[in-house]
């Protein structure tokens, strides 16, 4: 390779070396993580309102309520961070420490991850 990556510049010294300097490599590698690390900031963004939604649910006393009405507060229930089993085997879902668990299609009881 006699061209860096980035400016396109002639290279010298090493016959390996793929940019000119460093300016240009972390220039390089930025760009090509930049669509990447914006779905992450994305998808982060998200999960921390839901861990939201369900914080100050959960702050209010609320410990149940219907599916219908934490879609309305703008909780997405295809975002969680994990999941977890209870011994009779119903599955929590979890935004970080704050969760719920479906009693049926319609009502779901919320939880915090210590509370499990």
């Amino acid at each position: 390779m006699e061209y860096c990556l980035n400016c396109g510049l002639q290279l010298r010294g090493r016959t390996d070396k793929k940019f000119c300097n460093d300016h240009c490599r972390s220039h390089h590698n930025n760009e090509l993580n930049r669509n990447y690390n914006a779905a992450l900031k994305e998808i982060n963004s998200i999960l921390k309102r839901n861990a939201g939604i369900l914080k100050k649910l959960s702050e209010n006393g609320v410990t149940k309520l219907s599916r219908a009405m934490l879609s309305a507060a703008g909780f997405d229930f295809n975002f969680f961070t994990h999941q977890a089993h209870g011994a009779k085997g119903e599955v929590y879902h979890y935004c970080y420490g704050y969760g719920y668990i479906l009693v049926n299609d319609e009502e779901l009881i919320l939880t915090t991850f210590e509370n499990e």
